[in-house]
């Protein structure tokens, strides 16, 4: 945002002119109703200028009133956007491993919460709070040219403690907000947690656990929120106590003693009491919107924090690999994800260019976090991973492979926009011969929008298949040397899972498949087996050859035909017999 002087946005200075020049405007027309008031204790009738003078005074205060929240709201607008686009990005380019070390649900708390009190501060308090210190001096200046010079100059004395008395405060409490801030960012990690687990939670009984927690953070919070109100209600106190009582009585005693020795006019007299008031109103409203101004502070210093959170190192620039023509080596590759537990201990393998791999085991086996360790989403401590020539860090992995998840992650754009995200650069034609690879050219032949048709949110206008396929699609636009599929066909009916299959079959022979299913009828399209079992590999081979030796693959195999067998084997239930 472009700023003016350094100190803030050129909205908020215009924010600051208007509302010095609606204070302009008020005290100008007292005084004129001052001057009406003493030409009609004289017998005179006021004339057309005093007329004049009082509606262009008016209007000039209407304008102005008028004008600020406008220019308030569309600043906030502007601000908001900036701010979110800029986190965003700032997310982005740090990386998730960055990220997932930050903690996410505090960095969605700042992205939420922190910028829209941040904005706040920004375009609703910081004007109107430079207005109010400078709209005191401003009355004060008209005082002493309109009305009495030393009115205006004893008058100095108590306006000049009311900054000092609120800075002070601001000091004394500012620092509280930083226990607020933090209460509010273990709240959002807590809530983002239990979304991410719900259907973990209910069913293993966890829900009261998890609801306990939230319980606790919520409670945190809420003593938070009650110190801060208690605090914003002493300065309130403070203000008022300080500035109002003191300010009027020494305008109305300054009006009774100067209108007594004759040095000002009745209507004078009466136009500096109403003007003591108008110095009084700005600053009640610093009192009263102090909470923003604390919460808005601490929200910056967050903000800030974030900003300088650096790169992972995931993120640097990628090595140019040939995936395509060599193979993909792993060598005693562990993998953790508190530092402390191995999720995966010792993986030793090397998946042929051009192969088909699939990964198998129970769950929990750390079949999942091998994939993501090969995507560049989560670090390997200990191991490398090669090719013929070079280890890869998480940047080259994360150049390489394409992904597509159990639950296909589609956004609430265009089906453009959403294949694009794959393939930046890639024309329409590109768009229709992928989709047509994947068995969405008749689909995407009945929509009226065509590549601009929006999908809804995360994809709520398209069934399962079709959100997977559209995800494959993709994958497939960005050319990577390596797909990595993670359960693709969980969540698909019988017919299409056999699409997509039918999809991932025709995948060219240049891209090297690795796939983790629980699907044991699924082997037979893959090359090489992977067998895990609590973070270790335990068998791993030729899938043909595994099936003839004794070992976790063949036993399962063996169980699966079994219950395939007798499927097909029982009897169905007879007309009119009792099942």
């Amino acid at each position: 945002m472009r700023r003016v002087f350094g100190i803030f946005s050129a909205s908020t200075a215009i924010v600051v002119a208007l509302s010095l020049i609606a204070a302009a405007g008020t005290a100008g027309l007292v005084i004129v109703l001052g001057e009406g008031l003493d030409e009609l204790m004289a017998g005179r009738r006021l004339g057309a200028p005093w007329y004049f003078s009082a509606f262009g005074e008016l209007l000039i205060t209407t304008v102005a009133t008028f004008l600020i929240p406008v220019v308030i709201s569309h600043h906030t607008q502007e601000l908001t956007e900036h701010h979110r686009t800029k986190l965003l990005k700032h997310y982005l380019s740090i990386g998730p491993l960055a990220v997932r070390n930050a903690g996410e649900g505090e960095l969605v708390h700042a992205a939420m919460d922190s910028v829209e009190r941040s904005v706040k501060y920004r375009s609703s308090f910081i004007g109107p709070a430079v207005s109010a210190v400078a709209t005191p001096v401003l009355i004060l200046c008209f005082i002493a040219f309109a009305i009495d010079p030393l009115s205006a100059l004893l008058m100095l004395i108590p306006t000049a403690l009311v900054p000092v008395v609120v800075l002070g405060f601001q000091q004394r409490f500012g620092s509280s907000n930083g226990e607020y801030r933090r209460a509010q960012g273990i709240l959002s990690a807590t809530f983002l947690d239990a979304l991410r687990s719900l259907g973990m939670l209910k069913l293993n009984g966890g829900s009261q656990w998890m609801g306990k927690r939230i319980r606790q953070a919520t409670e945190r919070v809420r003593q938070q929120v009650m110190k801060l109100l208690a605090r914003n209600q002493l300065i309130l106190l403070v203000i008022d106590s300080s500035f109002a009582v003191l300010l009027l009585s020494s305008a109305a005693l300054l009006a009774w003693w100067r209108a007594g020795t004759g040095a000002i006019t009745p209507g004078a007299a009466m136009s500096l009491v109403i003007l003591s008031f108008l110095m009084l109103a700005p600053v009640n409203y610093v009192g009263s919107f102090f909470y923003i101004g604390m919460t808005g502070k601490a929200a910056e210093k967050k903000l800030t924090e974030i900003a300088e959170i650096p790169m992972h190192r995931s993120m640097a620039n990628p090595l140019h690999v040939d995936l395509r023509h060599r193979d993909l080596i792993l060598d005693k590759v562990s993998a953790s994800y508190d530092n402390e537990h191995h999720a995966l201990s010792g993986v030793t393998w090397h998946f042929p260019a051009g192969s088909r791999t699939a990964i198998i085991g129970p769950s929990g086996s750390g079949k999942t976090t091998l994939l993501r360790v090969l995507q560049g989403q989560l670090e390997a401590t200990g191991g490398s991973i090669r090719d013929a020539h070079q280890a890869m860090g998480s940047a080259t992995l994360k150049a390489n492979t394409a992904v597509v998840e159990q639950q296909a992650t589609l956004f609430g754009l265009s089906l453009r926009e959403n294949l694009l995200l794959g393939a930046p650069k890639a024309g329409d034609e590109d768009l229709i011969e992928v989709l047509q690879e994947v068995g969405m050219g008749s689909w995407l032949a009945q929509q009226p929008g065509g590549l601009d048709e929006r999908l809804g949110e995360s994809g709520a206008r398209l069934s399962g298949g079709q959100a997977q396929r559209i995800s494959l699609a993709r994958a497939l636009l960005a050319q990577r040397p390596i797909l990595l599929l993670d359960e693709p066909t969980s969540a698909l009916d019988v017919q299409t899972e056999e699409e997509v299959l039918q999809t991932l079959r025709a995948i060219n022979r240049s891209t090297t498949v690795i796939t983790v299913t629980h699907r044991l009828g699924l082997l037979a399209d893959y090359d090489y087996v992977l067998v895990m079992d609590q973070g270790q590999l335990i068998q791993a081979g030729d899938r043909e050859e595994l099936l003839a030796a004794e070992g976790y693959l063949k036993e399962a195999m063996d169980g699966f035909r079994q219950r395939t067998a007798a499927l097909h084997t029982s009897s169905p239930a007879q007309p009119g017999e009792e099942n």
